[in-house]
Formats: structure tokens, C-alpha cells, sequence
């Protein structure tokens, strides 16, 4: 089972110092042999995965971060503390067996549950400089995903346009059961203005992508996102950096888009002579139109034309009255305006 806390999570930037936790040490991926690791820093946290080779019983296996010639290091202060579990998040303030920060070389190296063989661990440390940070070790019997590329189309987003993430896995054609990868995205760059998490479930040829449609964002608003790999089916935003097995998130950088207001045409109805009589919207100026779409206030397409002249006619007979907008897309632009169909 797995036990939450509410933490004061850094802001994922890639901001480093110089006593954050850099490396992980370890006997765990052959149960013989103590390696080293250097850590990822992610921003708020930092990690490292191997693959267990062999098994090895509850105890025998060894952890400990630290930094530089382990003179400052987060461990346990007493020797043969196990740590109580893997999957979950360790509070240096409630269990001994914890990342709890130590200076001249002080503290005992941690034990380890059992390690079964095969298995990838994943080692999550907090980033406090000179004080006990939360910890986690994420056990799977899979080897976690890799992300390759994270990008938002259009690059420059207009009110008016729905917004497609798309994240290419490295490698990986598939996830494995159990694995998940969301966007994680907010109105902020500390995450906490309108956060969300948005599911890819459509990976196909290791391309997954999620849409946010048109509207949905203000425009004006910076939006701000990365993805991640993680089991967690409902993750959570004060603790998902402690369940994350892959973060792509630019390094530390994260992602970025601001949504723009339409702009260019100020009266489009004047531009491309546009009535709305006796159940027929005539757009008698489209020689530099591409295509018309005619949306209602759900976002469903309810009429879409190319244009083949130099005037186009949409019927609205059948259509609920309301409010729709009428999309007028030319080869490099795209204009938009509302309606009342009555």
C-alpha cells in the first residue's frame, strides 16, 4: 500500500547546488559488488534506475545518497536500518530508515527490503541542500519507458485552435501494463494555478498525443507542461515526483506555449461578405479561403467545406439555435467569427 504526504515540492526547473544529492550508492544490482551512481537532477527531485541481477534477501541489500566524497550524505543515522518499503514515499521525519542528512561523514549506510531479480528499481531523492529530504524506491518488474520528444502543435496557439501534445517514446513502440504517461500541466510555472494531468492512451509506433481543445485555454494564459512516466493510474501533484520513472520535461526546463487572441482581420464578416438570411450563411468574398467550418459551442464540426470559387454556401436548416462560431481557414491563416443561427 502506498502511503501520501502533502509536501512542499520544489518547482520542476533544473535549478542545481552544489550539496544537492548527486550520487546513489548501492550493492543491489548484483548483490555482491558497491556501485555508484550519478543522479538525474529533474528539478525538485533526482533519481537513477538499475536492474536488480540477482536476488537478494531482505537486508543484505545496501543504499545511501550522498555527495561528493560522502562527506555530506542522506542515510540513516544508526547502522542496520531497513528501509520499510518500496513504492511509497519514505518522511525522513517519521521513519529512521530515511534520506536523513548527514555532515562529516556521519550517518551508517541503509538496508534494503528484499531485491527480487530482474527487477528495475528506481532511487527518487528530494533536492534539499543541507536538510533530510523525502525519498522513494519504485520496484518494477518491467523496464519503465524513455521519452524521446514532447512537442505542442500548433507552436504558437491561437484561442481558436485545438492544441495537440505529442510525446514520442525512445525506443519503446508500447507501454507495458500497469504504465502510464501523462502531460502534466498548469496555468503556472510552479504548478499550482489550474494544474492537470492529461492521459496518453493512444500510443501507436511509440507516438502518443493528447488534445485540448480549442477554448479551452485564454487566451493571454502561459501554459506550462511536461510528461511523465509513472504507475500511478491517479496521480497526484503534491507527491508525483516520487512515483516518476521518466521525466520528460526538457531537462528541467519544462514546456511552454502562451495562447494568443485571434488576430488580423478586424471585421471578418466585411473581409468576406458574410450573411446569415433564410437558413444559409453565403461567404461571397472566399477566393483566399481554403476551407470553412462551422462549429457549435461543444466544439463538434457540424458543417465543413472546401472552397473551390469564389463563393461558398453553408445551410443551417436542421441546426439548433444558439451560437456558433464559423472558422474561415486560408493557406496561412486561419479567422474566426460567432454567429446566431435562429
Amino acid at each position: 500500500m502506498k502511503t501520501l504526504y502533502t509536501l512542499g515540492l520544489l518547482l520542476i526547473t533544473g535549478v542545481a547546488f552544489s550539496q544537492v544529492p548527486t550520487n546513489f550508492g548501492s550493492n543491489a544490482e548484483d548483490g555482491i559488488l558497491y556501485q555508484t551512481y550519478n543522479l538525474i537532477d529533474h528539478g525538485s527531485v533526482s533519481s537513477v534506475r538499475f536492474q536488480a541481477q540477482n536476488a537478494i534477501g531482505e537486508g543484505d541489500g545496501t543504499w545511501e545518497f550522498y555527495t561528493g566524497d560522502y562527506m555530506n550524505n542522506w542515510r540513516p543515522y544508526t547502522a542496520d536500518d531497513t528501509l520499510s518499503s518500496f513504492d511509497m514515499i519514505i518522511d525522513p521525519s517519521a521513519e529512521s530508515a530515511s534520506a536523513r542528512y548527514n555532515s562529516g561523514y556521519g550517518g551508517e549506510t541503509g538496508k534494503l527490503q528484499a531485491i527480487q531479480a530482474g527487477y528495475y528499481y528506481t532511487a527518487i531523492i528530494g533536492n534539499n541542500v543541507t536538510a533530510d529530504n523525502f525519498m522513494s524506491i519504485i520496484e518494477t518488474d518491467f523496464a519503465p519507458v524513455a521519452i524521446d520528444t514532447v512537442y505542442n502543435s500548433p507552436t504558437n496557439p491561437t484561442e481558436t485552435d485545438d492544441i495537440v501534445i505529442t510525446v514520442e517514446l525512445d525506443g519503446a513502440t508500447t507501454l507495458s501494463p500497469g504504465e502510464h504517461v501523462f502531460i502534466r500541466a498548469a496555468a503556472s510555472a510552479d504548478f499550482t494555478i489550474a494544474p492537470a494531468f492529461l492521459e496518453v492512451t493512444n500510443f501507436s509506433n511509440g507516438v502518443g498525443t493528447v488534445t485540448i481543445p480549442a477554448g479551452s485555454i485564454s487566451a493571454g494564459i502561459a501554459a506550462h507542461y511536461y510528461a511523465l512516466v509513472t504507475e500511478e493510474a491517479s496521480p497526484v501533484h503534491e507527491s508525483i515526483d516520487y512515483f516518476t520513472l521518466f521525466f520528460g520535461n526538457n531537462g528541467g526546463d519544462n514546456y511552454e506555449f502562451t495562447v494568443s487572441p485571434v488576430t488580423g482581420i478586424e471585421d471578418p464578416v466585411a473581409e468576406f461578405g458574410i450573411t446569415n438570411t433564410n437558413g444559409t450563411i453565403r461567404i461571397s468574398n472566399s477566393a483566399q479561403l481554403n476551407r470553412v467550418e462551422l462549429i457549435a459551442v461543444d466544439g463538434k464540426v457540424v458543417s465543413a467545406k472546401s472552397v473551390n470559387g469564389s463563393e461558398i454556401n453553408i445551410s443551417t436548416n436542421g441546426l439548433a439555435k444558439g451560437v456558433y462560431v464559423l472558422n474561415l481557414i486560408g493557406a496561412d491563416h486561419k479567422t474566426s467569427t460567432k454567429l446566431f443561427v435562429d
